[in-house]
This record gives C-alpha cells, structure tokens and sequence, in this order.
C-alpha cells in the first residue's frame, strides 16, 4: 500500500543530515523540469510568506552557479546560490547552498561558506508517479537545527508544485 502521494516525509538521519521524500502524480522529467528550468521555478518557489522570487538564473551543469533573488514587499532582497555539484538530466540534481543575506555586500565569486549546505534531489519513477528524495547536509547538528523550519516550508511549495504540474500536463 502506497502512502498519500501529498505525504511530504522527513527523516532525521545522524547528526547533520534531513531526507524529505514526496510523491508526485506527474512524469519524471517533467518534475525535474520543474526544478532546473527558471520558468517553471518561477512558478511555485515563492520563498518565505511575504517573499517573492524576482529573479531565477540556472546553469544547470556541473561546476555551473544558480541565483534565487527573493524580495518583500518593502524591497528587502535576500538570495540562495551556489554551484551544482552533480547533474543527470531527469534523474539527480546535486548542489551547494548558501545565503546571502544582505544584498548590499553579495559577492557571487566569492568563496563559499565553510559551512555550506550540500543538498540532492533524486527523482525515480514509480508506476505513473515520480519519487523525489531530498537530502540535506549540514555542516554541523546546529545549522540543522537552524534550518529545519525550512525544511518543513516544502510541504507547502509543493502543494503548489502539484498544481502547477496538473495545469502543464492538461496542456500536453
């Protein structure tokens, strides 16, 4: 017996490490779409309550960087970037995470954080639905315990994902 396919699961393994999982009703690829290609992040990343992503940029290739720019409503930015690590198309994609808190001082050649976040999202075919698995590696117990608020923040992305999924299929 499958579990909800809405079900988004979160484990916490050792000391440093978070694997969510969540089924989506939609083919592979296209859920791997949905997290590489800038127009279709655009669509349902919306960042924290209050937030928006204005700018989106991806260079889905090994060694290739990736920017999320989010604003609020008084025009505060705060950004996500980093490197890709790893890329099989429509299967894994593996990449560092940093953040840039203030804008005003943002070097995107700068070296990355010691305590960088290393995460992956591995995409796998189940019959008609497509498993992600997400896991998250921290630099230490405490940057994860920091950062599994927005962990827990993806449950609601994705509802939005799915949505956005049932909208390109009923086009295709």
């Amino acid at each position: 017996m499958k579990a909800d396919i809405k079900e988004f699961k979160v484990e916490l393994r050792g000391e440093t490490e978070v694997v969510a999982t969540r089924y989506f009703a939609a083919p592979r690829n296209l859920v791997y779409d949905c997290f590489t290609k800038p127009e279709l992040i655009r669509r349902w990343l919306t960042g924290p309550e209050g937030w928006s992503l204005v700018k989106c940029e991806n260079d889905v290739t090994v060694g290739g960087k990736y920017l999320y720019l989010f604003s609020d409503a008084n025009g505060t930015e705060m950004g996500v970037y980093g490197r890709f690590l790893e890329v099989i198309p429509s299967e894994k994609i593996a990449n560092s995470e940093n953040y840039a808190i203030d804008m005003n001082v943002f070097n995107p050649d700068a070296l990355e954080s010691p305590d960088v976040t290393k995460e992956s999202r591995t995409f796998t075919t189940e019959g008609d639905l497509t498993l992600m698995t997400h896991v998250c590696t921290y630099a230490s117990d405490e940057i994860r315990k920091n950062e599994i608020g927005g962990v827990e923040a993806w449950k609601d992305l994705c509802l939005v994902l799915d949505k956005i999924l049932e909208v390109i299929m009923q086009k295709s």
